[in-house]
């Protein structure tokens, strides 16, 4: 084809590579036939992949580094074959993902290779659309795995989290104990504890320690989603599904295939998407928003939540068959102010680990200081006490923290009231015939109130994003301070 209708072709093709998510991702294709690499390599090459080739796996591994994300291998080659290839690849470049291309006879063999690793395999000849679709599916994991490969060297130091989550009381090594007994099931995970207490920690040492480490752990927070957008990011969507769906997307429940999907604040999901939670939890298969293809997928689930679900449950505010479906293997991490005793270790360690980050000295924590800690009640539990550190040790000189260095305005007996010299007894008053927005713009006003209008604290002690207060605010009409009315 040529003149204007081949223009027009390359026109959209660019305009399609322009949009393409696989824009920039190095790719290497290796296979002895000729006709195959030079299809793979154009048709990837127009989808704004950086493509090296090979025609042998000899020469083809030495393509092979950390920097790429993807390699298509031939599964019979002369010399090395597609699974020798795979094995090298596993063995000093993990992080790179392995699509085998096969003939359609050999689809057992292909098979045979994901169980060995491979992360998954096209036949020859090859359809490039759906080409595309799997290395943009292999391509988002090797993302989301690299973007955890930092946390999994932390998880892997010695010490920690042990050291910086937990001290070395009795509760502490019970729960220890059962993070490492519940890693090696598949069982699903309910994590419980108010927030800030290490759910989202706890819930990455169970997918580390257990036999599905080499997946990639993906997360979600069900409260920072807007409702019409998490159903998308969870089972993903096809191409026009609703407006501003110009390309296909993978979700987050099939990019963690052969890993673990963690749904933080559980409790938060909206109602009418817990049925098909359900659904995926009883088949493990998901469906794209706006497409009828079945596509299986095997994870293990670990959710969290701050919320008491059972009580939600026997009240309608969650369906019962989904906490039963849930509530499998079940974790409490208990506040930071029931562990006065171990505040002073869990302290010390992250003040080491804080130090260790900004390269610098380690410094003492003052007898003082701790007092001083152990008197406030820590609505915010560990991530607070991480921001008062940090801001402590960003602002001092000297080699230790006293007390005047620590941030702690709210009064340590009670958060929730500012004035403390106040004779008054606050009204009691009862939330029956309140409508729930008014419950909600109630308990935002009062934790505004509690936390001297600071937002981001405010969050924390929700429970929600930081986005999120200010859009409920937003929502809800509400200022702070409250907007006074003249009469």
């Amino acid at each position: 084809m040529s003149g204007p209708d081949q223009q027009s072709e390359n026109a959209v093709e660019q305009s399609t590579a322009a949009r393409t998510p696989l824009q920039g991702v190095h790719v290497v294709a290796i296979d002895d036939d000729p006709v195959a690499l030079r299809a793979l390599e154009t048709h990837l090459s127009r989808r704004g992949c950086i493509v090296q080739t090979s025609g042998n796996g000899s020469d083809g591994l030495e393509l092979i580094d950390d920097s790429v994300a993807v390699a298509l291998i031939d599964m019979r080659m002369p010399g090395l074959s597609g699974l020798d290839c795979l094995r090298y690849i596993k063995q000093y470049h993990s992080s790179v993902k392995v699509i085998i291309v096969t003939g359609s006879s050999d689809v057992g063999v292909a098979v045979e290779a994901m169980k060995k690793g491979a992360f998954q395999y096209v036949c020859k000849p090859f359809i490039p659309e759906s080409l595309s679709i799997q290395v943009e599916k292999a391509y988002e994991a090797w993302k989301a795995g690299n973007e955890n490969s930092g946390l999994r060297d932390v998880l892997s130091m010695p010490g920690v989290p042990d050291d910086l989550m937990f001290a070395k009381s009795d509760p502490d090594n019970e729960l220890l104990a059962a993070v490492a007994r519940i890693s090696q099931l598949d069982s699903t995970v309910l994590i419980g504890g108010e927030s800030g207490t290490g759910k989202t920690t706890i819930a990455r040492m169970i997918h580390q320690s257990g036999p599905r480490s080499a997946g990639s752990f993906i997360a979600i927070n069900c409260a920072s989603l807007p409702r019409d957008l998490i159903e998308s990011e969870l089972f993903g969507h096809a191409r026009g599904a609703f407006t501003g769906a110009i390309n296909e997307r993978i979700g987050k429940a099939e990019l963690a295939d052969g890993g673990t999907l963690f749904l933080d604040e559980i409790g938060d999901l909206p109602i009418e998407l817990q049925p098909k939670l359900l659904t995926f939890i009883q088949d493990r298969c998901i469906h794209r928003v706006g497409c009828n293809i079945t596509r299986p997928v095997d994870v293990r689930l670990v959710v969290a939540t701050h919320r008491d679900l059972a009580a939600m449950a026997g009240k309608n505010q969650f369906r019962q068959d989904l906490y039963y479906r849930l509530n499998v293997l079940s974790l409490y991490l208990p506040p930071l102010r029931e562990r006065s005793s171990d505040l002073s270790s869990i302290a010390r360690s992250i003040i080491k680990s804080i130090c260790r980050r900004q390269k610098r000295q380690t410094l003492r924590l003052s007898d003082d200081a701790i007092v001083h800690l152990r008197s406030y009640q820590w609505p915010g539990n560990i991530r607070e006490l991480e921001n008062v550190l940090e801001r402590a040790i960003a602002f001092t000189d000297g080699d230790e923290l006293l007390p005047e260095d620590l941030d702690l305005k709210l009064p340590p007996a009670a958060v929730s009231v500012r004035e403390s010299d106040t004779t008054e007894t606050p009204p009691a008053y009862s939330l029956a015939g309140m409508t729930l927005q008014e419950i909600e713009a109630q308990a935002i006003l009062e934790t505004l109130e509690a936390s001297q209008g600071n937002k981001a604290r405010t969050a924390r002690m929700l429970g929600i994003s930081e986005k999120s207060i200010y859009n409920k605010m937003k929502r809800l009409g509400i200022s702070y301070p409250p907007i006074r009315q003249e009469h």
